[in-house]
């Protein structure tokens, strides 16, 4: 069963998992902070690549392809956080990301699990980029499309 908690009981837990959101989206911009990107996920994560290619985050080198963009932005839209316990929630955002390429370049949805720490933080567990679109002149169709 998943709750939606729009209570104040979970008022913490969902103010963590959005600053981890809002961090990852930070440091996914130019010359990315693979190291602090690092820090967001379980020692045991998984993250999934948008051509379906299962990783662990200390991987995350690999979603750039050695075509990284010279410009990239990345801009939440809406955040979606549904709790399956008290340790787990599924996390569903949305995402447009601008590049010195195309604006927007691509856009979709990070479909997450977060899992809460012994700590109280919450990490991502797993992540899935899901790309629901790409402007054709873009980093993203260039770099994924273009080539398969």
């Amino acid at each position: 069963m998943t709750e939606r908690s729009f209570t104040r009981a979970r008022t913490d837990d969902r103010a963590l998992i959005h600053a981890v959101v809002h961090r990852y989206a930070h440091t996914a911009r130019d010359k990315m902070d693979f190291a602090d990107m690092l820090a967001l996920f379980t020692t045991d994560a998984v993250l999934v690549l948008p051509d379906g290619t299962p990783i662990p985050p200390s991987e995350l080198g690999k979603v750039v392809r050695d075509g990284e963009a010279a410009y990239i932005r990345h801009h939440i839209t809406t955040v979606d956080i549904c709790f399956t316990g008290p340790t787990e929630a599924q996390v569903d955002t949305f995402f447009f990301a601008i590049t010195d390429e195309a604006a927007p370049d691509h856009w979709g949805v990070w479909r997450d699990t977060f899992r809460k720490q012994a700590d109280t933080s919450w990490l991502i567990r797993e992540r899935a980029i899901v790309v629901e679109g790409s402007a054709p002149s873009g980093w993203f169709h260039r770099t994924y499309v273009a080539q398969d």
